[in-house]
């Protein structure tokens, strides 16, 4: 009977729509938040839960909650984000940290949610289940036009295991990011808004405490990061996986890749900035970013200038002060690439423990 009695409990949370904080931003901040984008006013917090799993540590559920109210004008419908929500078993009453886990893209658009959640994918990318599993509440929402967000239409999603065309759903989000520039977005200001929208959902759950919140991802999950911690103050730490990179180096004509332009932040170099303006006014919140030695190959130039980024971006968020809480870690494991190593991420794991917990 208390079994039932706290599933019933924990499902109506989900329904709970809080009051949601709101987010301040200091006079310094006021420029960086201009050049990021134009960020909407959120819609109330509404919940619906979609499926139900039950595990010998707590529950999965596969939730949807609205991000955006739709606009008209340009033919857009009410954004919905789906996600999928554990929730561990725990003390009555004891409140537990909460992590968004952000997956990565390239060809795992169509995967989106499943692959942190631990569902689909590349097992070494299991990371929103590896923290439920270490005693956290973690979500795991579909980034901006992946899993579920693709639209083939106004009112047509697609099918995850279907109509798998990688090259298809990049054009098709660079295409999404057409429409948010328009609007004077960016696919930042957007990405950093829909994460703090999964904060909103995650504080609307009253064993969540609301103290205590993280940000995880890797590659372009990881990118999000500092945007995000940087809209919303409430996110007390952030790892980004071989994520960050300054945006106003990767459009320079010597640049040995072109780039995409939905990756583009169009005032940002007009207004003289970095994206290491925007790691610096997270100080002093805890950040950890890793690095493969030869993420692009070894002794690749792109490698040995993400590398040089890195320190960078170390020195600059520690410029606020003599003992800014930053951890950078560049390794050779599994051949220094793209990755998240098993070493890698029990350092990582461990540093939030210690943060979190």
């Amino acid at each position: 009977m208390k079994k039932v009695i706290y599933i019933v409990a924990i499902l109506s949370l989900l329904f709970s729509c809080g009051k949601e904080k709101s987010v301040n931003k200091s006079e310094t901040d006021k420029k960086l938040l201009e050049v990021l984008g134009e960020f909407p006013e959120k819609p109330k917090l509404s919940i619906d839960t979609l499926e139900t799993a039950e595990f010998n540590n707590g529950w999965r559920y596969k939730i949807k909650y609205l991000a955006e109210d739709s606009i008209p004008s340009l033919g857009i419908p009410q954004d919905w984000v789906f996600a999928y929500l554990f929730v561990p078993k725990t003390e009555y009453r004891k409140k537990l940290p909460g992590i968004v886990a952000i997956h990565q893209d390239d060809i795992a658009c169509h995967i989106g949610k499943s692959e942190p959640a631990g569902i689909d994918g590349d097992s070494t990318m299991f990371y929103g289940l590896d923290l439920f599993n270490q005693g956290y509440v973690v979500i795991c929402p579909d980034r901006f036009y992946h899993g579920e967000r693709r639209l083939l239409s106004k009112m047509h999603p697609w099918k995850r295991k279907k109509n798998i065309n990688p090259e298809r759903d990049f054009r098709l989000l660079d295409y999404q990011v057409g429409v948010l520039f328009l609007q004077g977005r960016t696919l930042y200001s957007k990405q950093a808004y829909d994460v703090s929208r999964a904060v909103d959902v995650l504080t609307s759950l009253s064993l969540v405490d609301e103290e205590n919140i993280g940000i995880i991802g890797h590659s372009a999950g990881g990118n999000v990061v500092p945007y995000a911690m940087f809209f919303d103050k409430r996110i007390k730490l952030g790892v980004s996986s071989c994520g960050v990179f300054d945006v106003a180096q990767i459009f320079k004509m010597n640049v040995r890749q072109p780039f995409p332009s939905c990756m583009a932040i169009p005032a940002l170099v007009k207004n003289n900035l970095t994206t290491a303006d925007y790691l610096k006014s997270i100080y002093p919140r805890s950040l950890l970013l890793t690095r493969g030695k030869h993420e692009w190959g070894k002794g690749d130039i792109g490698s040995i200038t993400m590398i040089e980024e890195l320190r960078r971006f170390e020195k600059t968020y520690n410029s606020n002060g003599d003992k800014g809480d930053i951890k950078t870690i560049v390794f050779e494991e599994n051949g220094g690439e793209h990755a998240f190593p098993k070493n890698v991420k029990k350092d990582v794991y461990k540093w939030i423990d210690q943060r979190l917990k």
